[in-house]
């Protein structure tokens, strides 16, 4: 290291530890520069002596830094910079690829008082990389929101479940009494499934069944619910919606899968009955009597011959 220095602080012990360490005079050059740093940022330790940090990272400006550094070598007391606050200080960047993209490594930073064999103060820098504990925490965080999300959905066709759709309903339900909008509900059952799947094998129904997941999902506003109720029924939530307007949108969704080739099947071989009822905020029901009442339009339209929506008001 440099002789103006005591040995024992900057010797082989200093060069083998696995973090960082570098010490800065008041002025912010550097005084000492470790292996381990010049292994991480290729500055060797002749070309860092005498440099700032500015110097040798162009652009580097880190203000909680610069004022823990002053802080320390004002008063003598330690300061910790932590990751969760800086996520890094000095701009090393990663050499392996990582599934979150980070480019710089992710660092915990302390900063100590030191003075030289002459008296100068120092502050002595030491740089843990804690990359790997923020990738693992990064996993289990992605690990977990893919959890919750496949709690959410229906594994065949991706649409939510019955299980998202009763807690997000009940939210939708007491906004729309506060803010004073309707909220339209579309029951929808593929006709004569059973017959589909006793024809051409359950491998086609499933096929059907995203089929149709995805014919009816490319007509549907983003702020609509599309929900995989059970087995062949569906649900479609239609926010600030009047049941005239939900009507329409029903007869365009029908349209679009007597278009479809759904399946195996040709265009025109598969269709659906839907249920239509509307939530009013001058006549409030619960989520259940919501459904409750398409569903029991449902059958309705069923009993009219299928193919066809039958509306009712709540």
């Amino acid at each position: 290291m440099q002789a103006t220095l005591s040995a024992a602080l900057w010797g082989d012990m200093v060069d083998q530890l696995p973090l960082g360490v570098l010490l800065l005079d008041p002025a912010g050059r550097i005084r000492g520069w470790n292996d381990w740093l010049a292994r991480h940022t290729a500055i060797v330790l002749p070309a860092a002596l005498g440099k700032t940090l500015p110097e040798l990272f162009p652009g580097f400006d880190h203000p909680r830094f610069a004022w823990a550094l002053a802080e320390v070598l004002a008063t003598g007391s330690p300061q910790v910079l932590s990751h969760t606050l800086n996520r890094h200080v000095i701009p090393i960047r990663l050499s392996v690829p990582n599934p979150y993209e980070l480019v710089l490594m992710q660092q915990k930073v302390q900063i100590t008082a030191l003075a030289a064999e002459d008296g100068t103060p120092l502050a002595l820098v030491s740089i843990t990389d804690v990359t790997e504990n923020v990738l693992q925490a990064q996993s289990l965080i992605a690990a977990a929101r893919a959890l919750q999300e496949s709690s959410h959905h229906d594994s065949l066709t991706g649409l939510y479940n019955r299980r998202f759709m009763a807690s997000w309903l009940e939210q939708e339900l007491k906004q729309a009494q506060r803010h004073n909008y309707p909220v339209s509900c579309l029951m929808l059952d593929i006709d004569h499934f059973k017959r589909i799947n006793d024809t051409h094998g359950h491998a086609v129904g499933d096929r059907v069944l995203r089929d149709f997941a995805q014919v009816l999902g490319g007509q549907l506003r983003d702020s609509d619910l599309f929900v995989r109720h059970g087995g062949e029924e569906f649900v479609v939530l239609l926010t600030r919606c009047p049941l005239p307007e939900a009507l329409f949108r029903a007869q365009t969704l029908l349209g679009a899968l007597r278009a479809a080739a759904v399946g195996t099947l040709p265009a025109g071989a598969v269709t659906c009955s839907v249920g239509a009822a509307v939530y009013a905020p001058d006549a409030p029901c619960t989520p259940d009597a919501l459904l409750n009442q398409a569903d029991k339009q449902l059958y309705v339209a069923k009993r009219a011959g299928r193919d066809r929506v039958a509306p009712a008001s709540i």
